[in-house]
This record gives C-alpha cells, sequence and structure tokens, in this order.
C-alpha cells in the first residue's frame, strides 16, 4: 500500500459550497461520526419570509434523538454559533419528550470563537464538528474530508449500548470523591489515584473529573482525553486514537498500542470506534498491579500528546 503526501485545502478551493457540504452530509450521515442517523428534513424554515432554515433535522431511533445540524464553511462566526442553539430551542418545544442535540459544523473551529464552543458543552447538548478537507498529492485533483468532533458533553451517549448501568446512575446524584469511595471499590480508587499521579506529574496539565455519572476521568483542557471506568480491581480506559484510523481499520498507534501490551503479558486493546464519537476508540483494562508498569505509562504519554 503507498502512502500519498497530503496538504491542507478548503472546500471553495476546490469548488465546493454550503449546499455541497449539506448533501455530502445527508448521502451518509454517519460521516459525522455521531452513528447511524437519519435525515429527517433538510432546510426546514423555522420563519416565514425572513429566512431562518435548519440546515439539517437528524434523527437516531434507538436513542429518541434528534440533531439539530447547521453547517458553514470557513471560520465560524457568532451568526451560525447562535442560529445553531435558536434552531435546537425551536425543535425542543415542537417534540418536547424526545432529546435533542445542537451541531456546529465548519471547516475552522479554531478561531476567535474557539473559548465558547469548549465551554458550551459544559452546560448544554452541543457538539461542534470541524470538517478538514486534504488533497492527496501526485494523485491529480483527488481530495479526501476528514470530520473531527472538537468539542461535546461529557456524557455523550453515542450508542444505546453507552448509557451508564442503571446500578451504578441510580438517583442521578452528582458525583464527587465522596461518592466514589461510597460506591465504588478500593482497587478502582487506587488505579484512578496512581494513573492520575502519573498523568499530573510526569505527561501534562490534567484537571481530574469525578462528575460523570459512569467513569472518572481526566481532562485536557475541556477534552476529555482518558475516562476510567470501574473495573473489580482496577480501570477500563479507553484512548485517542491518532490519525489514520476508521470504522474498520484501527489507526497505527492502535496496532503500537497492542503489540506493546501484548509484549507486557496485558490484555489487547479493542478497536471501540464508536466511543465518544471516535474520539476514544483504543479500549482495555488496567489492572491495579499494572498503573505503574513502564508500558502503560509510556502509552499514557503518548495518547495525552494526540488528545
Amino acid at each position: 500500500m503507498q502512502i500519498a503526501e497530503n496538504s491542507y485545502t478548503n472546500l471553495r478551493a476546490i469548488g465546493k459550497d454550503e449546499l455541497w457540504l449539506q448533501k455530502w452530509i445527508t448521502e451518509k450521515p454517519s460521516r459525522l461520526g455521531l452513528g447511524d442517523l437519519v435525515i429527517k428534513n433538510s432546510e426546514l424554515i423555522h420563519y416565514k419570509n425572513k429566512g431562518g432554515r435548519l440546515d439539517l433535522l437528524a434523527y437516531r431511533g434507538a436513542l429518541d434523538t434528534y440533531y439539530e445540524i447547521e453547517v458553514m464553511l470557513g471560520e465560524c462566526d457568532a451568526d451560525h454559533g447562535f442560529r445553531t442553539l435558536d434552531y435546537w430551542a425551536r425543535e425542543r418545544l415542537k417534540n418536547p419528550n424526545a432529546r435533542h442535540v445542537a451541531v456546529l459544523i465548519a471547516e475552522d473551529l479554531s478561531g476567535r470563537y474557539k473559548t465558547i464552543v469548549e465551554t458550551l458543552p459544559q452546560f448544554l447538548p452541543l457538539i461542534a464538528i470541524e470538517i478538514r478537507v486534504l488533497r492527496l498529492e501526485g494523485t491529480g485533483d483527488i481530495c479526501t474530508i476528514d470530520t473531527a468532533i472538537v468539542a461535546q458533553p461529557d456524557d455523550l451517549i453515542i450508542d444505546s449500548g453507552d448509557e451508564p448501568d442503571s446500578s451504578v446512575n441510580e438517583g442521578g446524584q452528582p458525583r464527587d470523591r465522596a461518592w466514589w469511595e461510597a460506591n465504588s471499590n478500593p482497587g478502582f480508587l487506587a488505579t484512578v489515584d496512581a494513573l492520575t499521579k502519573y498523568c499530573i506529574d510526569n505527561v501534562g496539565p490534567s484537571r481530574l473529573d469525578y462528575s460523570a455519572q459512569s467513569y472518572i476521568s481526566l481532562k485536557k483542557g475541556r477534552r476529555c482525553w482518558l475516562p476510567m471506568w470501574p473495573r473489580a480491581n482496577g480501570v477500563f480506559v479507553y484512548l485517542p486514537g491518532g490519525q489514520n484510523g476508521a470504522e474498520d481499520a484501527p489507526s497505527d498507534f492502535y496496532n503500537s498500542v497492542k503489540q506493546r501490551l501484548e509484549g507486557a503479558g496485558m490484555e489487547p486493546p479493542g478497536w471501540t470506534y464508536k466511543y465518544n464519537a471516535g474520539a476514544n476508540p483504543i479500549s482495555f483494562p488496567i489492572p491495579l498491579d499494572r498503573a505503574t508498569h513502564s508500558v502503560v505509562r509510556d502509552i499514557l504519554k503518548e495518547a495525552y500528546g494526540l488528545a
């Protein structure tokens, strides 16, 4: 298999407009990394004779969730951002018994409004997706498009199998250290503490977050890069997968992790691409007695750099 060099470009530069992007998503909604969506409507009018058209309304039946999708070319601007929330709020009023998620899609989410795009998902069900266009060099006029979720709620559910266990979430009360000490086993917390200490001291700035319903996580800014799920005597983690991965083709980083874990006598990783919309697809258990293993530490350090 040959590997082609590539360079970033944008949709306008290759003669594509916003309508083309909407059609590209409609043809195969799973391209967004949000699961098996069905497009229910496009150019849905909210304000008669005054513009105000929701670009795409998608639905995921298994989760009874609607996705109000607004797309734009170029850098995210305030107009599209606010419209996304406006359409989301209006659709919630029209269908209040279902769940609703606002989805903002743009080619560049790293500009002026980067901070608010990363902050809002902590308070509202907002997902921000960046569209990246790559021109493959030496292949003529061939480009490919990659999508990356750059902001999302911590408790985003991508698939019905990701629903938290009711025994863990009973009562829905807020999570903190005291709650986990009262409701989980000592081996789990000891492993969390060992991994957290190493990462904060040696890997990079991370914030320990107890608030999610089913796991404890380490965050890099607003990004949940290391969710740690309870196991009998350890944790089960999901790591960033790096580049070149797809739903049916693990990334190079996955192959490296697999080789090292097996060499250390540990359970090989899974490629759980649906988890966290593909942002944390590498999954494997870390027993307490391996929390300080050099292989585990090296893998975590590399994963942090990919988050």
